[in-house]
């Protein structure tokens, strides 16, 4: 940390960092999904074999449990590796500092200034911050990129100075 509170990490994703970024970022889409797919199953189970509505619910929600979120969630898995593995430009090492003007990246190829309202929002969450471009993209930014707490409280500070207040979520 510098003392004219600016923050330099350094950034190279793991692929596990980045299959829980993927899923967390898939979970609202797959919740709606899972929530339409369960009634509509129930619908043409009910329909199709004339079982009680109450025996007919109870095995649409085994059906779901049991096979559908397991294949879904190996399914998206399988997703987030494979793309994880051809995009080399993922686990690159990148190098971001954050202070009062924005934020600057740097890569093998380029170095990038952007302000801080080229975020729309930022969410903390349990081993990272999760940078939101848009409402639906973001990047990750893992906790241990950090070199200290301090460290991370000055980027929080940051945050919460330069960003929307009704747009930041991060824990005290």
């Amino acid at each position: 940390m510098n003392n004219d509170k600016s923050i330099i990490v350094k950034l190279a994703l793991k692929e596990k960092e980045y299959i829980r970024f993927f899923l967390y970022m898939k979970m609202k889409t797959s919740l709606i999904i899972l929530t339409c797919g369960f009634f509509l199953y129930i619908l043409v189970f009910y329909v199709l074999t004339g079982i009680p509505l109450l025996m007919n619910i109870t095995l649409s929600a085994l059906v779901i449990l049991f096979l559908v979120i397991p294949l879904a969630l190996v399914g998206l898995i399988y997703k987030a590796k494979k793309e994880f593995r051809s995009n080399y430009s993922l686990s690159e090492e990148v190098l971001l500092e954050f202070n009062d003007s924005g934020f600057s990246l740097t890569t093998t190829q380029e170095c990038t200034h952007q302000d801080w309202n080229y975020f729309y929002s930022v969410r903390e969450l349990k081993k990272d911050f999760a940078l939101y471009y848009s409402a639906y993209t973001a990047f990750t930014l893992p906790k241990r990129c950090f070199t200290s707490k301090k460290d991370i409280n000055l980027f929080k500070e940051l945050i919460s100075k330069h960003i929307f207040s009704d747009k930041v979520y991060l824990k005290k």
